[in-house]
């Protein structure tokens, strides 16, 4: 019971800080596009993914390897020497990194901008500053994490979103500084954060130990990480460039809008939970029946993660009709066969479960290796004949045998009893709610809203019904013991 009520209360938590950061980038959407041309937005996505491809480069999956070295020991003075040794490899490499590029930033922004932007050097100058400070930011995130510290991440990063935003708003409406101001709103920001958080981070641990051996452990545990973050970005991302060679942007935009719509909710399900979930992984290895509550939490997981996907795809079509055109409505069709395709993606945070406690890290590599394979065929065969519709197929094909790869490889090490039956039928009576509910909105728009709630609910009430019910009755003995049957 303890292990569910963490795993509730500060995934629920991590929640709050990742809808909060939702609702604001969707509230002061209008004001960047009425700042920002649609060339710049192009120049912002650019230097976003050039600093993305950097910070795996530099990380190395640090952040999960000191999460994991973590706990092999209890001693402080184990943890003082796991955490200063992983910051202080991330410091250096990442002096090693960007301190060329900053050297070499006119000959970057010429490769990756073009000679038509005057500033590219500038702007790599305000990116390349604060991917540094961000790639501090993983471990300390990490930290807090391990520490179970909740609460005060989630409200440092609220404080630093608000920082962020007022800076934006300054930047770019009182100065009009474009592209660059709002480079700079991102590099105080970020800044500001990672110094707090050093600050605390400082506080809390002993005196600065680095360890050689222990660096070279770390670094054998996160490199793979390196290839597999590299990798996943095929996955999610070749699609686009496949679909501008086949079909015209009109397509490409459908998709691309109802890929943020599955991969939003997606996120809010999956970071929130990964958040903690990384940490609690370690500590349920330590149960004798650790095997069971593995299987438990992953049964819980799919139901829910399957549920809010469900409503995703029910009011996709309603709700695109209220808050976009009518030329933007069509991407409904697609975000169900997205939502689908996520949903499998995220079964393999779980199947790598045994890969993670034997820090067998390198075995990741083959099972990224083979999705990015199979998303790039599946969107070769798919896309000429069925355009975004075949790039929405091909995702949910390349995930789902993400996840089955995953799980065939990592039996090897270990077998856990998870209920792969159980949860199919749950999809699967799902997905067919679905059609049924698409049936009903062809009829009539009430009868649509009325059979798409009756069935969600009902889905919600068959899942978590009886466990809701018994929580609720435990809390109320806990509370009046008095009434308890004696």
């Amino acid at each position: 019971m303890k292990l569910h009520r963490d795993l509730l209360k500060h995934s629920s938590i991590y929640g709050i800080g990742q809808v909060l950061g939702r609702v604001a980038s969707l509230l002061l959407l209008p004001l960047y596009t009425r700042c920002l041309s649609p060339a710049d937005y192009g120049v912002v996505a650019i230097l976003d993914l050039t600093a993305g491809i950097l910070a795996v480069l530099i990380g190395g999956g640090m952040a999960s390897a000191v999460t994991r070295f973590h706990f092999d020991v209890d001693g402080e003075q184990w943890h003082d020497r796991v955490w200063w040794t992983g910051l202080s490899y991330v410091a250096i490499s990442s002096g090693m990194l960007i301190a060329p590029l900053w050297l070499a930033r006119d000959w970057l922004a010429e490769v990756t901008l073009g000679s038509s932007i005057a500033n590219g050097a500038h702007f790599y100058v305000l990116a390349l500053a604060t991917m540094w400070f961000g790639t501090f930011t993983e471990v300390f995130d990490a930290y807090l994490r391990v520490q179970k510290r909740s609460a005060l991440f989630v409200s440092l990063s609220f404080l630093r979103l608000l920082l962020n935003v007022g800076l934006n708003v300054y930047f770019l409406v009182v100065r009009g500084d474009g592209i660059a101001g709002l480079l700079i709103g991102n590099l105080l920001s970020t800044a500001a954060y990672t110094l707090t958080l050093f600050v605390i981070f400082c506080g809390s641990r002993g005196r600065c130990v680095f360890d050689r051996l222990m660096a070279g452990k770390l670094l054998r545990f996160g490199s793979p990480l390196i290839a597999t973050a590299l990798l996943s970005m095929v996955i999610h991302e070749a699609d686009r460039y496949f679909l501008r060679v086949w079909v015209d942007l009109d397509q490409v935009g459908l998709y691309s809008l109802a890929y943020k719509i599955g991969q939003a909710v997606n996120m809010l399900c999956l970071v929130p939970f990964s958040a903690i979930w990384g940490v609690l992984v370690y500590e349920i290895a330590r149960s004798p029946d650790a095997k069971r509550q593995y299987a438990v939490v992953f049964e819980h997981f799919v139901a829910g993660l399957s549920l809010v996907m469900l409503a995703a795809s029910l009011f996709a079509r309603p709700l695109l009709s209220v808050l976009t055109t009518a030329e933007y409505v069509a991407a409904a069709d697609l975000v169900p066969i997205i939502c689908l395709g996520f949903l499998c993606f995220s079964l393999h945070e779980h199947f790598r479960v045994p890969i993670m406690l034997t820090r067998q890290t390198l075995n990741l590599v083959p099972v990224y290796f083979f999705a990015a394979l199979l998303n790039i065929a599946c969107n070769v065969l798919l896309i000429p004949r069925f355009h975004a519709a075949g790039a929405a197929w091909a995702s949910v094909i390349s995930y789902a045998g993400f996840s089955a790869c995953g799980l065939f490889r990592y039996r090897r090490i270990d077998v856990y009893p998870y209920p792969l039956r159980r949860c199919g039928e749950i999809v699967l009576g799902m997905v067919l709610s679905w059609i049924a509910c698409q049936q009903a909105w062809g009829l009539s728009l009430i009868a649509g809203w009325s059979l798409s709630v009756l069935a969600w609910l009902g889905w919600a009430a068959l899942l978590f019904g009886k466990p809701f019910t018994e929580f609720v009755q435990a809390r109320w003995q806990t509370r009046h013991p008095e009434l308890r049957k004696t």
